[in-house]
């Protein structure tokens, strides 16, 4: 004889089950962000009176990371990359952004889904509908809407890829109103929350355990010289976020908790720079911007060949030129007395006129 079993009770992994048949794709990453802030907030309506604004965006997240721990279809990895704040960048998502991605999600199903669920709910021929079968229709509709195939059926990670909160509406809906008989939500620990409110909202996983994977900046950084200037400042300033957000923990994580996670930022630091030594040229590493312009700039200039240095003598030795001896002079060819004594300007009045002479002689 057969045992029938009982049906599973009604509970936030039920249904969230149901929704994505079991199985976890990238593609379903914001609407099962979307449902575990929804149900976080659910969880901590009657504790929100008793938290300051600050806390209230702590506890939301780290109750949401929580419940995605109870999906059992979900490992690890995954559940981190549901809280992603997008899934190119890997960073996890911010508190704030949290808590203003919550509130947005009553505001778009009201806009997005209602008004279409009220029109269809509105014609007899789908009164006896199920739920499901409502949720079928409408999103053929809206697939229909954004594309010209009307006649092909809509894909099945559509509903994923194109409307985010549609999960919720899915789980926590029926017809236009919330469901009357969903689940009690259930708290399932108290959440730690800082006492005062951190200079930054940056987190790691949780408010409660900070992961050790996400704060490990380079886990090889201290052995690794090639880190330009840029990047270690950035390295430093990442480190210190890190520990002033570690402060704000402190009385409410173990001290030993704490201890470990400074540990884990200190293995983290960039390396320490090389000691500057008295004539020693210390090698500048620029980065890739920098090593580029200075290749296109050595590039660009003519190389000129060296000038090779002439060697200049100190002295020339100059050769010995042997003098010539004195001309022997002969007597007649010696300068007379009056040669030596006449007044040489009048000589050239003293050739006419004896010219002049032959002349008249001549006639």
């Amino acid at each position: 004889m057969s045992t029938v079993m009982p049906p599973a009770p009604d509970s936030f992994q039920v249904r969230v089950t149901a929704a994505v048949k079991g199985h976890y794709q990238t593609s379903m990453r914001r609407s099962l962000q979307s449902v575990a802030l929804y149900e976080a907030d659910r969880c901590l309506k009657n504790r929100y009176s008793q938290l300051r604004p600050f806390q209230k965006k702590y506890a939301l997240f780290a109750t949401a990371v929580d419940l995605l721990g109870t999906l059992d279809f979900l490992n690890e990895y995954h559940r981190q990359e549901i809280m992603f704040r997008t899934n190119a960048s890997k960073e996890p998502l911010a508190p704030d952004l949290a808590w203003r991605r919550m509130k947005l999600i009553t505001r778009e199903i009201n806009q997005t889904i209602l008004p279409k669920a009220k029109l269809l709910l509105e014609d007899d021929a789908n009164k006896e509908n199920s739920h499901e079968e409502i949720c079928e229709i409408l999103l053929q509709n809206m697939f229909e809407d954004n594309s010209e195939k009307n006649s092909k059926p809509y894909p099945s990670m559509w509903e994923f890829n194109h409307n985010n909160v549609f999960s919720v509406y899915r789980i926590y809906f029926r017809g236009v109103t919330l469901d009357p008989n969903i689940f009690p939500a259930r708290l399932f620990r108290m959440v730690p929350v800082p006492l005062k409110k951190p200079d930054t909202f940056r987190m790691a996983h949780d408010a409660s355990s900070l992961a050790l994977a996400n704060m490990t900046i380079n886990a090889n950084g201290r052995n690794n010289f090639d880190v330009s200037e840029d990047d270690r400042r950035a390295m430093l300033k990442e480190v210190k976020d890190h520990t002033e957000l570690l402060k704000s923990f402190e009385g409410i994580v173990p001290d030993e908790e704490i201890a470990k996670r400074k540990r884990a930022l200190y293995a983290a630091l960039p390396p320490v720079p090389p000691p500057y030594v008295a004539g020693a040229v210390v090698p500048v590493i620029a980065g890739k911007r920098q090593r580029k312009k200075a290749k296109v700039a050595g590039a660009a200039k003519p190389q000129i060949p060296a000038i090779p240095a002439m060697s200049i003598p100190t002295a020339v030795a100059t050769p010995e030129v042997a003098k010539p001896k004195a001309a022997t002079v002969p007597e007649t060819a010696k300068p007379t007395a009056m040669d030596e004594g006449d007044d040489w300007e009048n000589v050239d009045a003293v050739v006419k006129e004896e010219e002049q002479a032959k002349v008249t002689v001549a006639v």
